[in-house]
């Protein structure tokens, strides 16, 4: 899963509290509508009632409140004549609301067989409401939302070296970008002194790293050639001794032994040197038949399975082409087939070819779930094949570098006593090149 950046997590922060302060806002209008409506013209109009009947207690012909936000009518012992029709079947006393279109907020009360109707205006209402609560709320928001783009714009301009670095090293791609060289000349001249400073340790770094590598893959690439002459020097010699058929049994054995040990070594070897000259692996100049190259695998390996007394078939189901380095695949595939052969003794081992990829099958001693998990570790062996071969547990570790450096994927599923099953698809519509599938 790929990480988020930082300039994507500092928008994502002032995003959610924009948000918040929305829901916040929002909430404020609601409930200073609320207010404003419930409370305080609910308390006008109160007020209004009992101001009016202090005066009639003084003087009975006081005049009815009349204002341009409230409207009054008086009904004297139950005569609703001078009553409007739309107010006729509210309650004697308290607060209703009014289904006409021009009113809504009504109180009721009655004194001495006289009942006062105060009615505020609907529109009164809506503008009160909204130049004394949308509107300054509102502008309350709009500037917060202009403080807190100017907040992210400065944050982001404090920030933009270190964003940019991040970014810059988050999206570097080790398998595709060799050698490890950072262009960091851009970020320099943008960046204060502490930036500055972290650039120059991200420099350091990557030197001391392309050094290291660069010793790694010298020494990998010396050594693979220093070994090379006694790796000769052995097969010769077992080639002469080999010669001699009326050896003893268990000098033969040794021998098929001996044979088999250096066959292995060699071929680790020549992957070894191989990984050492990156630019090898990673390009490649036309597109290659999978097929003939599982063919040619396939009887290179072919002594090695009359050995075990295993039967080796290669199935072509589809005819398989891609645009990689020959090498790379040869490797790959003839690992794994060299594995299946390792740890299979009398029995199949099933190679085929498919329009995706390539699939091979053995009826070996299998693994359990949790030994086929580690199956693609460097130097992991399976205990209970230990007695089966003396490899070195690199094959499928080096099966899956190169795996996810060309952005294939590969499955592999096993039961302990049954066999393994492992594919390699390089048509891949799935993943990354990771290991699916551990186990069935």
């Amino acid at each position: 899963m790929k990480r988020t950046g930082l300039r994507a997590k500092l928008i994502r922060v002032f995003a959610i509290q924009v948000a918040i302060i929305s829901v916040l806002t929002l909430a404020g209008i609601f409930i200073t509508n609320t207010i404003i409506e419930d409370v305080l013209l609910r308390e006008a109009l109160n007020t209004e009632a009992d101001y009016f009947w202090s005066r009639v207690s003084q003087d009975t012909d006081a005049s009815l409140p009349d204002t341009s936000n409230m409207q009054s009518y008086m009904a004297v012992d139950g005569d609703l004549s001078a009553i409007p029709e739309y107010l006729r079947d509210l309650p004697p006393a308290g607060f209703g609301r009014t289904v006409s279109e021009d009113y809504q907020l009504v109180h009721v009360s009655e004194r001495d067989g006289r009942r006062l109707y105060l009615v505020w205006a609907k529109e009164r209402i809506t503008d009160i409401a909204f130049f004394y609560g949308i509107i300054p709320l509102a502008v309350v928001l709009l500037l917060i939302y202009g403080l807190s783009f100017l907040a992210y714009r400065l944050s982001e301009r404090a920030i933009s070296p270190i964003v940019r670095l991040a970014q810059y090293l988050e999206e570097f791609d080790f398998d595709r970008d060799r050698p490890l060289d950072l262009d960091l000349s851009t970020l320099r001249e943008v960046a204060d002194a502490e930036v500055a400073s972290m650039i120059e340790a991200v420099d350091g770094f990557t030197r001391r790293l392309n050094a290291f590598v660069e010793r790694e893959r010298v020494f990998t690439r010396d050594a693979g050639h220093e070994l090379r002459t006694p790796l000769a020097v052995l097969k010769g010699s077992l080639d002469l001794l080999e010669e001699d058929q009326e050896r003893p049994k268990h000098e033969q054995n040794a021998l098929r032994r001996m044979r088999r040990t250096v066959d292995d070594m060699q071929s680790l070897l020549e992957t070894l040197l191989l990984l050492a000259r990156e630019s090898e692996v990673s390009t490649a100049s036309e597109d290659v038949l999978v097929n003939d190259l599982v063919a040619n695998q396939v009887d290179l390996l072919q002594n090695m399975a009359d050995r075990g007394e295993n039967q080796m078939t290669f199935h072509e189901q589809a005819e398989l082409k891609l645009h990689a380095p020959p090498r790379v695949v040869e490797i790959v595939i003839g690992n794994l087939m060299r594995n299946a052969l390792n740890y299979t003794q009398r029995g199949k081992v099933d190679v085929t070819v498919n329009s995706r990829g390539v699939r091979v099958e053995d009826t070996g001693v299998g693994m359990s779930p949790d030994e086929l998990a580690n199956a693609f570790e460097a130097f992991y062996r399976v205990d209970e094949s230990r007695g089966l071969t003396k490899g070195h547990g690199l094959g499928l570790s080096i099966v899956r570098r190169l795996v996810r450096q060309f952005g294939w994927a590969i499955s592999a599923h096993s039961r302990p006593g049954e066999g393994t099953t492992v594919e390699v698809r390089f048509n891949n519509d799935e993943g990354d090149g990771a290991l699916q599938g551990m186990g069935r």
